[in-house]
C-alpha cells in the first residue's frame, strides 16, 4: 500500500476528510495537516517531512487550492521530487472546473468534480496508488523469496505431470476407433487434447469427440434435430456428453480469466 499528502486548502476541507477516510479504508497512509501538524510545530518543516516520507502528493485544485501560495509551494517540492526520481508523484484531482496550472498540464487527473462520478473516480485513484514505491528488500528475503518460488513451481510441475499422466491412461482404455479419431482431432485442434483424451466416447459406433459434439450442436441449432439425440439416451450417454462440455466451458472460462 502507499503513503498520499493530500495537498489542500481549508475551504476544501469535507471533501478532503471524506477522500481521506476512504484511502485508509483501503489500507493507505494518508498525511494531511490537521492529523499531523501539533501546536507548536514548525508548519514548513512538518509539512516538508510529510511530502518527503510519501510516495505520492495528490493537489486538490479548486477554485481556491489554485491561488493558495501553500498550495503552490507544495506542489513545488512535490514536483521536484518527480523529476528527481523520474517516477509519477504528482497526481491532480479536480473537485471544481478550474483551469489546470501549466506544470500540470499534460497529466490524466482524476475528475471529483460531479458527486454521482465520486465513487468511479476513486477508483482508478486507487489504481494509481496501488503499486507505490519499491520496497527495499534484504539479500536474506530475497533467498527466501526466491527459494519459495522454486518450492512453488515445483509442486506446479509435479501436478502437470500428474495430469499429464491421468490423460495418457485415460486415452489408453478408449477402443482403438476412439483413439484414432481423439489423435486426428488433437493434430487439427490441438487445445482440444486434454478434454478429448479424457472425456471423449463411444456412442455405440460412433466415436464422440469434443470437436465432433460442438458440430452435432450446431447442426440441432440450424436445423433442430439430429440422428445422435435418441442415441445419447439409448446408450445413456448424456452425462458423457455433459461433462465434455462443462470441460469445454471451464477451458473457455480460464483463456477468458487470463
Amino acid at each position: 500500500m502507499s503513503g498520499i499528502f493530500l495537498s489542500h486548502t481549508n475551504i476544501d476541507k469535507p471533501f478532503v476528510r471524506k477522500l481521506a477516510a476512504d484511502l485508509r479504508n483501503d489500507g493507505h497512509t494518508v498525511w494531511i495537516d490537521e492529523a499531523e501538524i501539533n501546536i507548536g510545530d514548525s508548519l514548513i518543516g512538518k509539512i516538508r517531512e510529510g511530502l518527503d516520507s510519501v510516495d505520492y502528493v495528490a493537489v486538490v485544485l479548486s477554485k481556491a487550492s489554485i491561488q493558495s501560495e501553500w498550495v503552490k509551494k507544495e506542489l513545488e517540492i512535490a514536483s521536484n521530487r518527480e523529476i528527481k526520481e523520474k517516477r509519477v508523484i504528482v497526481l491532480p484531482l479536480i473537485i471544481e472546473n478550474v483551469e489546470m496550472p501549466g506544470f500540470l498540464e499534460g497529466k490524466l487527473y482524476g475528475d471529483f468534480s460531479d458527486e454521482k462520478n465520486y465513487g468511479a473516480t476513486l477508483q482508478l485513484l486507487l489504481r494509481s496508488l496501488g503499486d507505490g514505491k519499491p520496497v527495499d528488500k534484504s539479500k536474506d528475503e530475497l533467498k527466501e523469496i526466491k527459494k519459495e518460488l522454486a518450492e512453488a513451481k515445483e509442486i506446479i510441475l509435479k501436478h502437470i505431470k500428474t495430469i499429464s499422466k491421468v490423460t495418457e491412461y485415460n486415452l489408453l482404455t478408449k477402443s482403438k476407433e476412439l483413439r484414432e479419431k481423439i489423435i486426428e482431432e488433437n493434430k487439427a485442434n490441438p487445445e482440444y487434447t486434454p478434454i478429448n483424451n479424457v472425456y471423449a466416447f463411444d456412442l455405440g459406433e460412433i466415436p464422440i469427440t469434443l470437436g465432433y459434439l460442438l458440430w452435432v450442436i450446431a447442426k440441432i441449432k440450424r436445423i433442430g434435430a439430429h440422428q445422435i439425440e435418441p442415441l445419447l439416451g439409448i446408450y445413456e450417454k448424456w452425462d458423457d456428453a455433459n461433462r465434455m462440455l462443462d470441460a469445454y466451458i471451464d477451458m473457455i472460462n480460464t483463456k477468458v480469466d487470463k
